[in-house]
């Protein structure tokens, strides 16, 4: 039987190759490493203190990769761009996806202080241990909030909703973030997606009832209904992954747009394999605003 996944994430410092080796004394498990480095790590300086220590932080992410090569440990560095906290995110994103069963820690002993708070952000994201030297000598574990998302998750309609919220802000281009969805426009898109989460006992077949006829491309949406619609769009209020509010004029039609945190967890927990809607989106937000 396989052992679980083990994936530790280091923010790239000066001192990482010489942390990396006293790591495994507390955390024995490790089976992939990943090294988040900001791309000024690997941009020339003509000031010669911040070429020495950029050329000291290159050198201490060569020390880790070699130390994980020499224990058969997969290694991989991820270039971290600004803005910090949403190439983070986005960076982490990407590697749950790759490991979405893993054990994860964090090493935030090195790296500048917007790299590792972006990193402390996102820890409670995919669950992660995160550990510090704070007084230069071993790292030590760092009490992070916990917070689960995986429970909503779990329920593929609540990644359809999102990703038809994250699809109609794409669509309407630059400068609509802020753009709210009508209810009734929403549920039409989400209507003959709808999956049901347990399936009701089959009603015998009658001959003389009429045959319900759908659209080119839909199918009969499993009776998603306006209450169960309505339960959805509480549930994503609550837990802030979507807003409420009203569109234009019409006064009595609720409207939604998606959250930061929404968009958060649609990037860590959408499933793919769902369906083409939450698979494109996944790959649109991948690939950025340019896309």
């Amino acid at each position: 039987m396989d052992r679980k996944e083990h994936v530790h994430i280091i923010s790239a410092g000066e001192r990482i190759h010489l942390a990396y080796p006293a790591v495994f004394r507390l955390l024995p498990t490790i089976s992939h490493t990943y090294v988040l480095a900001s791309d000024e790590v690997y941009t020339e300086s003509k000031d010669p203190a911040l070429a020495k220590e950029r050329a000291a932080t290159r050198n201490a992410v060569n020390g880790v990769k070699e130390i994980s090569g020499s224990l058969a440990i997969p290694f991989e560095r991820v270039t971290i761009f600004s803005p910090v906290y949403p190439a983070v995110r986005n960076a982490l994103a990407g590697i749950h996806r790759n490991h979405p069963l893993a054990r994860y820690s964090f090493d935030l002993s090195g790296g500048p202080k917007d790299l590792c708070m972006a990193l402390f952000t996102v820890a409670p994201w995919v669950g992660a241990e995160v550990y510090s030297a704070f007084d230069g000598k071993a790292p030590q574990r760092v009490p992070v909030p916990n917070v689960s998302v995986t429970g909503i998750m779990a329920n593929p309609n609540y990644a359809t909703i999102l990703s038809v919220l994250i699809r109609r802000r794409r669509l309407a281009g630059p400068g609509n973030e802020g753009l709210l969805i009508p209810r009734s426009y929403l549920f039409q898109q989400v209507w003959p997606l709808y999956l049901r989460s347990r399936a009701r006992k089959a009603e015998p077949v009658q001959p003389d009832a009429p045959v319900a006829r759908y659209r080119r491309g839909q199918k009969p949406a499993n009776n998603l209904s306006q209450q169960t619609f309505s339960t959805f769009l509480t549930t994503l209020r609550k837990a802030g992954f979507i807003e409420e509010g009203q569109e234009g004029e019409n006064r009595k039609e609720k409207a939604y747009r998606i959250t930061e945190l929404g968009e958060t967890a649609f990037r860590f927990y959408a499933d793919p394999s769902l369906g083409s809607s939450v698979k494109q989106e996944l790959e649109g937000l991948d690939a950025g605003p340019d896309a």
